[in-house]
């Protein structure tokens, strides 16, 4: 339920994107209406509701994804960075090509990085890049990243942590980062890159 009802509003964004007939005001709105997600549990057959927990007092909270369909295969990542108040600040999609899941799910983080470096709105804020992925968090976070492909990545997201100081990378429930999850499906599927800045 959650990923047909995300699905259906991206397409939806994505159509006044493509066709030019929507403003940011009009996408922004269309993206906050579903305040709330169903999920139904298959064990208990039970649905919950299930909300975005927003980032606590001047925090950013930067929800990131990277999705591969196959082992390896088309890789798509995403990510959407809201505000206290679930304003939305920076959306992204990018197909990356082919690659293992581990590495689209560091690549993912590395992109937020470079994008919370790249806008001076962003300097200065407490940011937390939110990635569902506990490999990808470790590598960032911890001295055993285990995969050479990686050093790189590695070292360029502690390098743009340590330029920002307020920046960090942690990891949550997919659960809560389902929103994201459903639009990287999409960047899977090789759907145009783009990058789109909210007002700050």
């Amino acid at each position: 339920m959650v990923k047909a009802a995300d699905l259906v509003k991206f397409r939806i964004v994505w159509w006044f994107k493509n066709l030019g007939k929507g403003s940011k005001d009009s996408i922004q709105s269309l993206l906050l209406n579903f305040k709330h997600l169903f999920i139904e549990f298959k064990k208990t057959k039970k649905k919950c509701i299930l909300d975005w927990i927003p980032p606590t007092g001047d925090y950013l909270k930067f929800n990131v994804d990277g999705s591969v369909i196959g082992k390896p295969g088309p890789a798509g990542i995403r990510g959407v960075l809201r505000d206290a108040s679930s304003k939305i600040l920076c959306l992204f999609s990018f197909f990356m090509g082919i690659l293992d899941s581990n590495i689209a799910e560091l690549w993912v983080v590395k992109k937020a990085a470079e994008l919370c470096l790249s806008n001076v709105n962003l300097r200065g804020r407490f940011i937390s890049i939110v990635s569902d992925s506990k490999v990808a968090v470790s590598w960032v976070n911890n001295g055993d990243f285990g995969n050479i492909n990686c050093v790189n990545s590695v070292y360029d997201i502690r390098d743009i942590m340590s330029s920002l100081g307020g920046l960090e990378v942690v990891h949550d429930s997919r659960a809560f980062n389902s929103f994201v999850d459903s639009l990287t499906n999409m960047g899977s599927n090789n759907c145009d890159d783009f990058v789109e800045w909210g007002d700050f």
